[in-house]
């Protein structure tokens, strides 16, 4: 069974790097460039967990998060930020998320 990983982020080369590292260890990657475009995919395809950028054009991670812990509350979310504080990463675990990577 192959397991399924929507990558967000806004910027392109850790987008296509991710994915590119997570397609080489066997899972199959979905991209998306914000936060409405990650929502879209999760409503039309099985995603297994998401990686998602924490501010982003459209939607930001924080918003996608709070969404996908509503709608979809089965998909584990990661928030992957070069922009982090304390109360960034206090604030999106309250809000459900399964971990907070600077």
């Amino acid at each position: 069974m192959q397991f399924s990983i929507l990558v967000a982020d806004d910027e392109k080369n850790i987008r296509a790097g991710l994915s590119q590292a997570l397609e080489s260890e066997g899972y199959k990657t979905y991209l998306a460039a914000d936060g409405a475009e990650a929502y879209s995919i999760i409503t039309k395809n099985v995603i297994d967990l998401v990686i998602t950028d924490l501010k982003m054009p459209e939607m930001s991670g924080e918003e996608l998060l709070k969404r996908v812990n509503t709608d979809f509350r089965n998909i584990p979310v990661i928030i992957l930020t070069g922009h982090g504080t304390i109360e960034n990463a206090v604030q999106t675990m309250r809000d459900g998320a399964y971990d907070f990577i600077t």
